[in-house]
């Protein structure tokens, strides 16, 4: 399987475990289909990414500097919200960072 359908792989099922709990508290559907394009752009980024750290800490960098904005979007006024998407960006950026290096790049 070539190396980006790997990756589009992975960001769709980080963006899938992250649309799911907003589908079902009935999310506008247009914030569904953000997270799930967020997530799917994530997946590239993430893995194409060259920083001095450890690949799931690239990751989670990268995936909450990205979600604050989309974060702030989804939840206007409401703090515990933007936190509950950092939060969830740390988790699932840092397993995106984690299984991009052990599944997609090559091992030397």
């Amino acid at each position: 399987m070539p190396k980006l359908c790997k990756i589009l792989l992975l960001g769709l099922a980080a963006g899938i475990l992250n649309a799911i709990p907003m589908a079902l508290m009935a999310f506008h559907w247009q914030g569904v289909a953000a997270i799930l394009l967020h997530w799917l752009g994530l997946g590239i980024v993430i893995a194409y990414a060259r920083m001095p750290l450890e690949s799931w800490a690239t990751g989670m960098l990268i995936a909450v500097l990205t979600s604050l904005p989309l974060g702030i979007l989804l939840h206007p006024g409401d703090t515990p919200g933007v936190l509950q998407v950092l939060g969830i960006a740390l988790v699932l950026g840092g397993l995106l960072g984690y299984a991009t290096e052990r599944l997609v790049q090559e091992q030397p």
